[in-house]
């Protein structure tokens, strides 16, 4: 009976607490369920108001939107909001696994799957909820078929891109219904298309405008093909096999505007067969072995793209058809020969290219006519050798050239009127050429030129006046020219150059300073570039009006350590002027530079030409003689050191400016070796170290003065000798040059000696001393809490063994019977009572009554039996 009772209790206890758990859960729930209420309140708000915002949503039609949680973004796929454009970008297209929302505009299918080839069948797009769609790009991919309905009912659609998908067959109708489809891309799928003489056409889309079918394996073209889409302005056919064509071929587009005939295999184009195309202004028919465009009759042509065709020669006659071209490029044609009236009849002519050709020879009359003429380009002609020497004559005396390329051709000298009617000239591109000397004459007749490229020709120097009339100039290259040495009166004609090249030349000074060269000698200097010349020294002076510069470039010149290397590195930090040069190196460093792209700075190159950094600006030393400074500085008050052994060390200088009032004495050579005597025999001097040494105000012949501070360490330590003083302290020297703030003052030199081995020697032990402490502290820790472990098992065993004796006292039970709280379950009902135990009692004074106790009268009730250990 009392098992059964505890039994009870046991599980009424367990069930009250189920009931307390479950309440809380509830409670949490509904907690949780009143936010995600007002969440969802406050979204369907949301939603209410996007779509108020179509006005051609209709509720009845039950149309789902993207972007809620309703209706989240289809598998595969990624949906964005982009200026009020939504665009569903999916690796996959797949009926029956994927839904869209009626407001998608934009759907990209790109890179899918080659194993999951997609297939087009009757109205895909409205069965994907697709209803709004406006734009469909399904690129890089494998399309298997389209059907002809598959567009069908996609009123809104306008563009449509099907490239590189492998199609090799597209339904003449499929387009038919999409009145507002305007854009269509096909390029680069193996298509069929109708046979020569047939009467079939290839598609039926009459809205459409631009139309790309490049790389499409396409090798006849007829009027049929095309016949019904007559709306096409634009119309991209490169890239096939086409050869030979009809007359009529394009007399149905009265509306073509731009015609791409590029890498196809056109040998001669008939010349009618743009008759009917008045509308034309661009034809490309470059990469096709063309010979000659002479006959074609395109009187409204603005551009004409020849490049790279079999034109070699270029008659009078060759564009009388095309009176109205704006651009003509016929680079890479190989053209030996151009007649000098070629160009006359193109009145109209803005851009002009001839570059790549074999030109030996250029007419100054070729474009007299062209007054027009913005662009002119005859780079790459490696056989000319000379513009004209009296310049290129002009019918209106000036041109209106800006840009003129003769880069790269085999110039070796550029006379003094070649450029004279280039007046509006604004670039000039003459690099790569052979060109050994340039007069003051030759950039005097244009002032307008704000970037000349003079690169890898074989200027040796350049006259002090060649920029004298360009006062706009704001980029020079002078690259890859064997230039030793350059003016800087060449620069004072040009206030606002901010791009600067001298790089791979023979430099060995940055430039020559002229005594007369103004205070803002290239103050709008940017960016500066003297790599790999063989420059040994840069002096801060050279760069003092450089105020805008931001990246200046010395790697790879024979750059030695110096004071005025130092005091470049530290200008240049403080100016944060950027190295621009991720692996420059020093030539005479070079065998050291390793991986160290990332960490080039200013600091390293300093640390890899000295030995050291430069923190702190060193000013250059006085003007007088070394042997008259050594004569004049004495002995330091704390030691036999040799000042002119640390100057010779290169030490930086503190700023910190130590201030003592001293007395002046004349230096003695010998004073100063029986000083330092006696300071090694008697020990400090407590007059010497308060006050330094003395100088003589007297002496006219005294240029310099020393201060000599010491840190009065000797009243807390014994003085070190002199020898160890000398390898122990570190002594920091600051030479000031004579300021102008300062005129009545000698230039001084102060010392300062800082202690910093001595001060770190007195915590070499604190590390080692704290660990230990640690160490002992975490042994204590752990032994104690073994001990308390210990301590813990050994109490509950004999609070267990005390319980176990007290319950087998009772007749009858042993100790497998005997339980410390609970009856065994397998006990008999009418078996002994539940012993009556005192809670808060020792175990060991626990008795057994063995008196018949019944459920009312026992001090224990089951809602308060708990388990001892609990």
């Amino acid at each position: 009976m009392a098992s059964s009772t505890t039994l009870v209790g046991v599980r009424y206890d367990m069930g009250a607490k189920s009931q307390e758990l479950v309440l809380l859960l509830a409670v949490c729930a509904l907690a949780i369920c009143e936010t995600v209420n007002k969440t969802a309140k406050k979204d369907n708000k949301d939603a209410d108001n996007f779509l108020f915002q179509y006005e051609d949503y209709d509720s009845s039609d039950n149309q789902e939107v993207l972007f809620n949680e309703d209706r989240p973004c289809p598998r595969d796929c990624l949906c964005t909001v982009s200026q009020g454009y939504r665009t569903a970008k999916c690796n996959r297209l797949e009926l029956g696994t994927q839904k869209f929302g009626d407001d998608i505009t934009d759907l990209v299918i790109e890179n899918a799957d080659p194993n999951s080839p997609i297939t087009l069948d009757d109205f895909i797009f409205k069965k994907l909820g697709l209803h709004q769609i406006a734009t469909i790009k399904i690129v890089n991919s494998t399309i298997t078929s389209v059907g002809a309905n598959a567009f069908h009912g996609l009123h809104e659609l306008y563009a449509v891109n099907l490239s590189n998908n492998k199609l090799k067959s597209i339904h003449s109708e499929t387009f038919a219904n999409n009145k507002k489809l305007l854009l269509l891309t096909l390029s680069n799928n193996p298509l069929k298309f109708p046979a020569p003489g047939s009467q079939e056409y290839f598609l039926n889309a009459s809205s459409v405008q631009e139309f790309d079918i490049s790389y499409c394996n396409m090798q006849y073209l007829t009027a049929n093909t095309i016949k019904n889409m007559p709306g096409l302005m634009y119309l991209n056919l490169a890239g096939n096999n086409l050869s030979n064509m009809e007359d009529d071929t394009f007399k149905t587009l009265l509306d073509l505007e731009e015609l791409d005939l590029s890498d196809n295999n056109i040998k001669i184009l008939p010349g009618e067969i743009f008759s009917e195309n008045t509308e034309l202004a661009t034809l490309h028919i470059q990469r096709n072995p063309i010979d000659s465009v002479f006959g074609l009759q395109i009187s409204d042509l603005l551009t004409l793209n020849a490049g790279q065709t079999n034109i070699s020669f270029i008659g009078p006659s060759m564009f009388l058809g095309m009176t109205y071209i704006a651009n003509l490029n016929l680079s890479g044609n190989s053209l030996k020969k151009i007649h000098n009236q070629a160009f006359h009849k193109l009145i109209e002519l803005n851009y002009l290219d001839l570059s790549y050709n074999d030109l030996d020879f250029v007419s100054s009359i070729l474009i007299k006519e062209n007054i027009e003429l913005d662009i002119f380009k005859i780079s790459n002609n490696p056989r000319l050798k000379h513009l004209p020497m009296e310049g290129f004559n002009c019918s209106a005396e000036q041109f209106n050239i800006y840009l003129f390329d003769a880069s790269n051709c085999g110039l070796e000298e550029i006379f003094d009127d070649s450029l004279k009617t280039f007046t509006a000239l604004s670039q000039i591109n003459l690099s790569g050429n052979k060109i050994k000397t340039i007069s003051s004459k030759v950039f005097s007749r244009s002032p307008k030129l704000i970037d000349i490229n003079l690169s890898y020709n074989q200027i040796t120097s350049l006259d002090s006046k060649v920029f004298e009339k360009n006062s706009d100039l704001g980029k020079l290259n002078l690259q890859g020219n064997p230039l030793k040495v350059l003016s800087t009166e060449i620069f004072s004609y040009t206030p606002i150059l901010t791009w600067l090249d001298m790089s791979h030349a023979e430099l060995t000074a940055l430039w020559k300073v002229e005594k007369t060269q103004p205070a803002t000698l290239l103050n709008n200097l940017n960016f500066l570039n003297v790599s790999y010349n063989r420059i040994t020294e840069i002096k801060q002076t050279e760069l003092d009006t450089l105020n805008k510069l931001r990246t200046l470039d010395i790697s790879n010149n024979l750059l030695a350590c110096s004071r005025d290397f130092e005091n470049l590195m530290s200008w240049l930090s403080q100016h944060k002027v950027s190295p621009n040069s991720n692996t420059a190196s020093i030539a005479n460093l070079a065998k050291d530079t390793k991986d160290e792209e990332t960490n080039y700075s200013w600091e390293f190159l300093s640390r890899k030409t000295c030995g050291t950094a430069m923190p702190q600006p060193v000013e250059p030393l006085p003007s007088v003689s070394d042997e008259e400074i050594w004569e004049r500085i004495d002995k330091d008050a704390e030691g036999n050191f040799d000042l002119k052994d640390t100057l010779d060390d290169g030490k930086i200088a503190d700023d910190t400016k130590l201030t003592n009032d001293e007395s002046n004495e004349k230096i003695d050579d010998d004073n100063a070796d029986n000083d330092a005597d006696d300071e090694d025999e008697d020990g400090e001097d407590d007059d010497d170290d308060e006050t330094g040494e003395d100088y003589d105000d007297n002496d006219d012949n005294l240029d310099l003065k020393v201060n000599l501070i010491d840190k009065t360490v000797s009243q807390s330590t014994a003085k070190p000798t002199a020898s160890s003083q000398k390898d122990k302290v570190d002594i920091a020297i600051k030479l000031l040059e004579n300021d102008s703030v300062y005129d009545d003052l000698e230039p001084e030199v102060y010392v300062q000696e800082s202690m910093k081995d001595q001060e770190h020697g007195r915590y070499e032990y604190l590390w080692p001393m704290l660990i230990a402490i640690l160490g002992a502290l975490l042994l204590l820790i752990v032994l104690g809490k073994v001990v308390m472990m210990i301590c813990q098992r050994r109490n509950k065993q004999i609070r267990y063994n005390s319980a176990i004796i007290a319950a087998m006292s009772n007749a009858g039970r042993t100790k497998k019977d005997c339980g410390l709280v609970y009856q065994q379950l397998s006990e008999e009902l009418t078996g002994p009572t539940t012993p009556k135990l005192n809670r808060y009692a020792p175990l060991h004074n626990v008795t057994v009554n063995a008196s018949n106790m019944s459920y009312e009268s026992s001090p224990f009730h089951h809602s308060n039996i708990v388990p001892e250990a609990v």
